[in-house]
């Protein structure tokens, strides 16, 4: 009975919740503006309590790498720890302005933007070698496939303009003309899917979004 009664009240708490987000989306009711105004500050409230926990949990899990000495990985755990404290004091020495601090601004700026670069440049050359491995001319769709990202693929390079000049024109018309179609259709259907997946939620029957919290 008490599962019973722990798996409902948890539907209804997420349909309550949902339906008055909705009505405060649409239409302007100022009780309903109010309740809304208050879940958004639960909602702040419990996303810095996630933060929290899960900043906690990342110093225990990496802090019993260093404590057994995990071979081949300790010391990246370490060094992640101390990372992460150091960048956490220099951001609470200016709580309300980190980038203030010199400290914090280079490290931003010139290591972790750099980082970020460096793994964007690496996911570029893996995309583009997935592409040489999927790209195969097997049939009529396959080889338009196989063209249009030849010419979207040289259009972003600088040795495409080189090769020939309409190089860029034609990719570009891929890009912006040739895809918005497509990219338009998958936008309506991924919508389409969210508002089931939605709707599902809210009569409880989607298990993967309550999970063990209501039984499933």
């Amino acid at each position: 009975m008490a599962e019973v009664v722990r798996r409902e009240l948890v539907y209804l708490l997420t349909a309550v919740v949902v339906v008055i987000m909705i009505i405060d989306y649409f239409f302007a009711v100022p009780a309903i503006s109010a309740m809304a105004g208050e879940l958004n500050t639960w909602a702040t409230v419990i996303s810095t309590m996630a933060l929290t926990l899960g900043a906690v949990n990342i110093i225990r899990v990496h802090g019993r790498n260093v404590r057994k000495r995990t071979p081949g990985v300790w010391y990246h755990s370490a060094w992640l720890i101390f990372i992460f404290a150091f960048v956490t004091i220099l951001g609470l020495t200016n709580i309300n302005n980190p980038s203030a601090n010199p400290i914090y601004k280079w490290i931003f700026d010139y290591a972790y933007t750099s980082l970020g670069q460096t793994w964007y440049a690496i996911t570029g050359f893996y995309i583009a070698s997935a592409a040489y491995r999927a790209f195969r001319a097997r049939n009529v769709d396959a080889a338009l496939l196989l063209i249009a990202g030849i010419f979207v693929m040289l259009k972003n390079a600088p040795i495409g303009e080189v090769i020939w000049t309409q190089i860029p024109v034609i990719g570009g018309w891929f890009n912006d003309i040739g895809q918005m179609p497509a990219m338009r259709t998958f936008l309506i259907v991924a919508a389409f899917g969210l508002l089931a997946f939605g709707f599902r939620t809210l009569l409880g029957r989607e298990r993967g979004f309550y999970g063990e919290v209501a039984g499933g």
